[in-house]
Parts: structure tokens; C-alpha cells; sequence
């Protein structure tokens, strides 16, 4: 099999050049692959919590001013993640935000303008699973894991190409290729679903009581 050689020109300068440029997020996705499917080994689930206080000027809450109401809980708490949610209870508000470590809950008594916060902070890998999964970090990051499935996708297909240009080791890989390719079919087809969920003696007692 002969390569057009301008292709294969072109396609060493994207795999090389590429690979390099998205070295850092292929690596991120990667090893991610591997804390998301093992989140409790890494204590990816749980959070340190801690509660604090502190005090919102009651002419904001009397204005209405919620902008001004966030502004001032972020400098207070020094909290850097996206508000997620506002709500005006009639006698409080409580106002949520998340970034991809870190979530707070705060609660404000209208009367007093006394807030407390409810702070939950998790460690790297959980840090690093939701950079992953693209949770609570914003637009900007989602054009990177866009971009970044594209990268690893040219990423593959120059490389194929590439090995294909081996007339030396073009069979070998070939051969790698299909019983990859194969497995993998395989256990798709045979093995998901996994097995049934064992009960529990608790769960069997719950469900045959009455």
C-alpha cells in the first residue's frame, strides 16, 4: 500500500504537532477515565464540610439588589464558582454556587440580613473528575472538551495513517487493530449489562414484607 506522499507529509505535521498542543487534556482525560470509574478510592466523594457566617446589609435585602447581594457574599466567603441558583423564600434567601471542587449553600434571614454558608470542599481527584465530566465549570471549559474529543480523534486517524506508511510493521498493527477491535465488540455484546445486583438480606427482608 503506497501513500500519497503529501498526505502523509500532512498528516505527520497534524499528529506530531497536534499531540503536542493537547498533550495536557488528552492526559486529563485520560487518567480521569480511570478516578471517575473509581471515585471512592480516591475520596472523590467525600467532602470536607464546614459552616460559617457572616453579615449582608440590610438596605441590599431591603432594595432587592441582588446583584449586589452575590457580590457581597463572594468577597465575604472569597468564593470564586458561578452562582447556580437564588431563591426568596418569603422570610430568607438562599443562594447556591458550584465550581468543579467546591459548592456552598448560604442562607440569608431577610429581617436580619445574618447569612450562614454551608461549604462543601472536595479533594483534587474529585476536582479533576468534573473537569472530565464538564460539571459546574462554564462555557469556556465545554469548548474545550469539544475541541479536545476532536484533537483525539484526528489524533487517532493521522496515527493510523501514519502506521499504515510501515510497510514493516503495517500487518502487525493491522492484526492489533481488528483483535481490538474485536475484544472490544465482544465485551460489549456479552458482558453489558453486567450481572444482577445481589440483594442484600435487608433489601430481601424489605421486599417480601407486607
Amino acid at each position: 500500500m503506497t501513500i500519497n506522499k503529501p498526505l502523509l507529509s500532512a498528516c505527520r505535521a497534524v499528529h506530531i504537532y497536534l499531540t503536542m498542543l493537547g498533550l495536557l487534556v488528552m492526559l486529563l482525560f485520560g487518567l480521569t477515565g480511570f478516578t471517575i470509574h473509581h471515585e471512592d478510592w480516591f475520596g472523590a466523594t467525600t467532602p470536607r464540610v464546614a459552616e460559617s457566617q457572616t453579615q449582608v446589609p440590610p438596605a441590599l435585602i431591603a432594595a432587592k439588589d441582588d446583584l449586589r447581594i452575590v457580590e457581597h457574599l463572594r468577597s465575604a466567603f472569597a468564593i470564586r464558582g458561578a452562582m447556580s441558583s437564588l431563591a426568596d423564600t418569603g422570610e430568607e434567601l438562599v443562594i447556591a454556587f458550584r465550581e468543579p471542587g467546591q459548592t456552598w449553600e448560604i442562607t440569608i434571614e431577610k429581617s436580619t440580613g445574618h447569612a450562614t454558608a454551608q461549604n462543601e470542599q472536595f479533594n483534587f481527584a474529585a476536582v479533576i473528575n468534573n473537569l472530565h465530566r464538564g460539571r459546574f465549570t462554564g462555557p469556556a471549559w465545554d469548548w474545550v472538551i469539544d475541541l479536545s474529543a476532536l484533537l483525539i480523534v484526528l489524533a487517532c486517524l493521522t496515527g493510523f495513517i501514519l502506521w499504515l506508511a510501515l510497510p514493516k510493521r503495517r500487518q502487525l498493527g493491522i492484526a492489533f487493530l481488528v483483535f481490538g477491535t474485536v475484544a472490544t465488540m465482544a465485551v460489549i455484546y456479552f458482558f453489558i449489562p453486567g450481572p444482577d445486583a445481589v440483594r442484600t438480606p435487608v433489601q430481601a427482608a424489605s421486599r417480601s414484607a407486607p
